[in-house]
């Protein structure tokens, strides 16, 4: 097999393998929607495959780099370390361990790390180019130069935007004629040929998505919260962000999963029915989302409603009659939009604005900071998140750990961190209520 399929190929018969497995349990023990996500990312990973065999275009980029062009210009694009870290957890953090030892810096966030380490390992198939994300987090700009530096990239055309770091009309008007510019450079390095309708045409399902997650967002005010911890984002964000965009099936599966929310809210039901503790999460989900979400509904009868991933309320309908207004649309969305990215590049009264609402409308009684090692420049934004709660009145937890890599801050710890912190802020244990 040819270089950097290998992995791909073993992601695919790994979530085969799962799909298998999860199929011949009952039917009430199934979930529809992690099988669905499951099988889109199979047929991800067989495109990918067949590209590099027919020749056909791929792109390495980011979440948030304007996905909905390279689906438009009918290019396939990846995220170099999507897959690596959705399976860390099937294969007892193997990457992780092996990361270990790679020559990088251990401070250095864990993301970046496995990006280059991904890449230097010959991981992914060679893109006909990449597209940097100019996000000052931590050593994600410096990552594209690192990319550069392997004998596996070096010859690979990149192409950079320079992000606005306002809010304004003038703001996203120069990011739009950078992504009129880099049209010209993938269809130079791709031989790709751009046609406002299919770039319309995949805008406009977006769009929808984004208009459903909104939907799912406002369930999640409900309470009992209708869908368990980090459910909302962990199934929208890969959809959204990372799975081709515009793809109508995973519009579909947003939708399945919203009426299983609705049905929910009208039944008074949910996963943690004596609710006592409603938390916002002002960052990413950690990969380690799904235990500390079990154990925290377990435990304390405490659900996470909403997170800077999962929130949806900056998202915005984009015009697709007018192809001008339509790019400015979509550097809005790119630059001011996309959860992190919108936090990370505009000013910190974003930030305190996104915390001050999401607190307000999720009725949220306390905010974990989950202090991520590599969010140097949002851990820096600590103090206008305490003077948020403070303000709100709502008891604030700021851990430090790293959302992709649960060794960094051994989960056990993180659980008693927390828990010392639900009591001393007066809450009791689920044994006690």
């Amino acid at each position: 097999m040819r270089k950097g399929l290998t992995r791909t190929q073993e992601y695919i018969d790994r979530l085969k393998g799962i799909l298998e497995m999860m199929g011949k349990a009952p039917a009430e023990q199934q979930n529809p929607i992690v099988m669905r996500l499951f099988q889109l990312f199979i047929e991800y990973n067989q495109e990918k495959i067949d590209r590099v065999l027919t020749g056909r275009p791929l792109v390495m980029t980011w979440y948030g780099n304007c996905h909905e062009l390279y689906s438009g210009m009918g290019i396939l694009a990846f995220n170099p370390v999507v897959d690596l870290m959705m399976h860390l957890g099937f294969t007892d953090y193997a990457d992780a361990k092996s990361c270990d030892s790679f020559p990088l810096d251990q401070n250095v966030c864990s993301l970046v790390r496995y990006a280059v380490y991904s890449v230097t390992n010959c991981l992914h198939p060679r893109p006909n180019a990449f597209v940097a994300m100019e996000e000052p987090c931590d050593g994600q700009v410096m990552l594209h130069q690192a990319f550069k530096r392997t004998k596996y990239f070096r010859d690979v055309p990149c192409y950079g935007i320079d992000p606005s770091y306002g809010h304004e009309r003038s703001d996203f008007e120069y990011v739009a004629e950078q992504l009129f510019e880099l049209v010209r450079f993938l269809e130079k390095t791709c031989g790709v040929e751009y046609k406002f309708e299919n770039l319309a045409k995949v805008v406009r399902e977006t769009n929808k998505q984004y208009m459903i997650q909104k939907e799912l967002c406002k369930c999640m005010m409900a309470s009992p919260a209708p869908l368990p911890s980090f459910v909302v984002p962990e199934v929208c964000w890969p959809l959204t962000q990372h799975l081709p965009a515009g793809n109508q099936a995973a519009t579909e599966l947003m939708q399945m999963m919203l009426g299983a929310a609705k049905a929910n809210v009208e039944a008074h039901v949910g996963p943690v029915m004596n609710e006592q503790v409603r938390i916002l999460w002002p960052d990413l989900d950690p990969l380690w989302n799904g235990a500390i979400g079990e154990w925290l509904a377990k435990e304390w009868n405490a659900v996470v409603v909403q997170s800077f991933q999962g929130n949806a309320a900056p998202y915005k309908e984009i015009n697709t009659t007018d192809e001008h207004e339509m790019f400015v649309g979509l550097a809005s969305r790119m630059v001011a939009e996309v959860p992190m990215i919108r936090q990370g590049r505009g000013w910190v009264d974003v930030f305190q604005e996104d915390v001050n609402s999401m607190i307000a409308d999720y009725n949220c009684n306390a905010v974990i900071f989950s202090g991520h090692m590599g969010h140097k420049d949002q851990s820096g934004a600590t103090q206008f998140l305490k003077r948020c709660c403070r303000d709100s009145g709502v008891p604030l937890l700021a851990l430090t750990t790293s959302l992709f890599d649960e060794r960094y801050t051994p989960l056990d710890r993180v659980k008693n961190d927390i828990s010392n912190f639900l009591s001393a802020a007066g809450f009791k244990p689920a044994s006690q209520l």
